[in-house]
């Protein structure tokens, strides 16, 4: 598959996720409130950052420091 293939195949899934999030999102925001949104935002961010940072872990862990 060609490059301006999957850009703009990208480009669509993005789209259409952030036309989702604005939706699920928008609901949520009206029914629990600012910071409940913030939480529900904010929360799979964190779990998604900590997973990916012990991946990292796990592959640097039989480098050495240099």
């Amino acid at each position: 598959m060609s490059y301006p293939v999957k850009l703009a195949l990208t480009a669509l899934g993005l789209l259409v996720l952030f036309v989702v999030v604005i939706v699920v999102f928008g609901k949520l925001w009206v029914q629990l409130g600012f910071i409940a949104a913030i939480v529900v935002i904010c929360i799979p961010l964190l779990i998604f950052a900590w997973y990916e940072d012990r991946k990292a872990r796990r592959q640097r862990e039989g480098l050495e420091d240099i």
